[in-house]
């Protein structure tokens, strides 16, 4: 994954809007996506401190726990 433009970050948080919008219960909602969202605030501390690696493996991190999210949602 490149982060250089942003690109994957900006999904993830677009993905993440989206997960907020389908979840309607409040709590659920706060208890799924809690985690994915400091990670994506991480994800940008790491970007702007220019720590691409740290950027790049906090990304994957978020996404995979999205993916974890989606299918607990599922259920």
């Amino acid at each position: 994954m490149v982060i250089s433009n942003g690109g994957p970050l900006v999904k993830l948080e677009a993905e993440i809007v989206e997960l907020e919008g389908e979840i309607p219960d409040r709590a659920t909602r706060d208890r799924l996506l809690a985690i994915p969202k400091r990670l994506v605030t991480e994800a940008h501390d790491y970007q702007r401190k220019g720590s691409a690696q740290e950027a790049r493996l906090t990304i994957n991190c978020a996404c995979r726990l999205l993916e974890r999210v989606k299918d607990e949602f599922k259920r």
